[in-house]
């Protein structure tokens, strides 16, 4: 992807995702703030306000900069998971005019490890990385085996589908959630939810 192809990737995820704030809103109001809805509607509608300047600047910094306009408008707990993301995934890529498939498993994984140290939890603790990791890792299978990075993309919604599935079973270990204790099992983590919805609004730009 060119610079230009990032801003529309950008764009489509920031235009459609909003679309189910209603979703997310509930879920968080289950085991959350109840805020995760209106953080997705103002972090996606500073990110939409922040694109006509982005554009022609390296897809690295597009990306950073996507994410701290997203935490300016929506200063959470998920605007500022979000926009560490996109930060860790620029800075690993720094430098390339022109961003490939095999270049998004290492922009995951360093989006990952930000999350990580940033929010204190770790797999299995019912957070959005019990969805993100299984789609980075069945996306880098994908283009291993030849795919392209449209396949590779479907094969990451799947496999974050799946992840969302298996959160609803499992207990909430950090942040307000951690609170709820076993109330929170039956719910699907609404932050691994969010990162489905992204990556579903993300398959027409990259089709």
């Amino acid at each position: 992807m060119a610079d230009e192809q990032v801003i529309r990737l950008l764009e489509a995820v920031a235009n459609t995702t909003p679309e189910e704030s209603d979703l997310l809103r509930d879920l968080d109001s289950k085991i959350g703030d109840g805020d995760l809805g209106e953080t997705i509607i103002l972090g996606f509608r500073a990110v939409l306000k922040a694109l006509p300047d982005l554009a022609g600047r390296e897809p690295s910094d597009q990306i950073a900069r996507a994410g701290m306009a997203f935490n300016r408008a929506a200063a959470s707990t998920f605007g500022v998971l979000f926009a560490t993301a996109l930060m860790r995934a620029g800075q690993s890529v720094k430098g390339k005019a022109v961003l490939g498939a095999r270049d998004v498993p290492a922009m995951g994984r360093a989006a990952v490890e930000g999350m990580m140290q940033r929010g204190k939890a770790k797999l299995g603790d019912k957070t959005l990385l019990d969805a993100l990791v299984p789609a980075i890792d069945a996306f880098e299978r994908a283009v291993d085996e030849g795919e392209d990075g449209a396949a590779a993309l479907a094969a990451a919604v799947e496999a974050c589908d799946a992840g969302v599935d298996e959160t609803t079973g499992m207990r909430a270990k950090v942040s307000r959630a951690g609170w709820l204790g076993e109330r929170t099992v039956g719910v699907p983590d609404p932050g691994a939810t969010a990162v489905l919805l992204m990556l579903r609004a993300a398959v027409p730009a990259l089709a």
